[in-house]
């Protein structure tokens, strides 16, 4: 409400109050968009009081990505109603960029997640090779160390079934699966993996897939999904190209065999060093585990 008979602010500092400048405030009144409450004979403009709210709220429609001309729009035609249908509409928004900086976060969160346990994984290995007696990683020149660790249940959204080592059907079935996690959004940072039977790679058929997947974080409401269950998982890092783990799986299963335990149907095989934190191949580092039961 105004409180004084005339306006009494200047526009330079109503910009300021406003955190705004003095452009803004003349470009606005030269579209119509917002006018000062009064201009004197020598054109300069003063405001009141009562016009922050307005004008706070313009720069948030605005920063909302609202066009100015939707905006002058509503203010030349205002009345409650309308003010409430524009909220109600602007919320909406807001709701849905809430939910996109969420998921963007959620990217940033698991790709750094990802690093740590890179660095922590180095750090282990130091601990372990110190003496230079026993290498940590797995790699097709070196028998490396098994971990036995718990899991906690995983959300898993799989490709089409593969069962075949056939590379076109390989390709497009991870194109496809690719394409729709994408189309729904399902990405939340983790590269995509495969899923292999066990009974397949104790043959050594290294090349034929069950299934592709992507890992979410959220219960996947509306979308189908494959629970990876939680349990005791022996695990094997592999150190480079991410397709020669022959090595690797001869090691984990000699190990799992050794100590006399059962496995679950598949095994997972899943990036933690990829294309976008390593130059080079080398450098990769993929994480190869298997349930195992007494």
């Amino acid at each position: 409400m105004q409180k004084f008979n005339n306006p009494c602010i200047k526009t330079g500092d109503f910009a300021k109050l406003c955190g705004t400048n003095k452009r803004t405030l003349i470009h606005y009144d030269e579209i119509g968009l917002f006018k000062p409450a009064y201009t004197d004979d020598r054109s300069y403009r003063y405001y009141s009081e009562n016009q922050f709210d307005v004008f706070f709220t313009i720069s948030c429609l605005s920063r909302l990505g609202m066009p100015l001309k939707e905006i002058g729009a509503f203010l030349n035609h205002r009345n409650p109603q309308a003010l409430k249908k524009l909220l109600l509409e602007q919320r909406e928004e807001v709701l849905k960029e809430e939910e996109r900086i969420r998921k963007i976060r959620q990217v940033i969160e698991t790709k750094l997640s990802l690093v740590s346990l890179q660095e922590e994984l180095e750090a282990q290995k130091e601990a372990v090779t110190s003496d230079n007696s026993e290498l940590f990683f797995e790699s097709e020149n070196c028998s490396g160390h098994i971990f036995q660790e718990y899991s906690p249940q995983e959300y898993l959204i799989l490709s089409d079934p593969l069962n075949t080592s056939d590379h076109e059907a390989i390709i497009h079935t991870l194109c496809s699966h690719i394409g729709y996690c994408n189309k729904h959004n399902l990405n939340a940072g983790h590269p995509y993996g495969a899923m292999l039977d066990v009974n397949e790679l104790r043959q050594e058929h290294l090349d034929t897939y069950a299934y592709f997947f992507t890992k979410v974080i959220d219960h996947p409401d509306g979308i189908p999904f494959h629970i990876k269950p939680a349990g005791t998982y022996a695990v094997a890092y592999l150190k480079g190209n991410y397709y020669d783990s022959e090595a690797t799986y001869r090691r984990l299963f000699q190990w799992i065999d050794e100590h006399g335990f059962r496995t679950g149907q598949y095994s997972y095989k899943e990036a933690v060093i990829d294309e976008l934190a390593a130059a080079s191949q080398e450098e990769y580092l993929t994480k190869i585990s298997v349930q195992i039961f007494i």
